[in-house]
């Protein structure tokens, strides 16, 4: 989840322009490199920040028996 989101936020900052998107095929086209552009230049820090946190965040989940987490 704070992954995607990271990306999104990237997406929406750096290419605004993709905000509605259509069908024209050049466009997707455009989409999709400014999504990997994103996608490359998500922090590696932050990535295994994550990675590191999921056994705490899967404890929540079973603390919570499947209800809301503040995760």
């Amino acid at each position: 989840e704070h992954l995607w989101w990271a990306l999104k936020r990237r997406m929406y900052k750096h290419y605004p322009q993709y905000n509605n998107l259509s069908q024209a095929e050049e466009e997707w086209d455009g989409f999709c490199e400014a999504l990997k552009e994103c996608w490359r230049s998500i922090p590696s820090k932050l990535i295994k920040r994550l990675i590191t946190s999921m056994p705490r965040r899967l404890d929540a989940c079973r603390r919570a028996r499947g209800w809301q987490t503040k995760y």
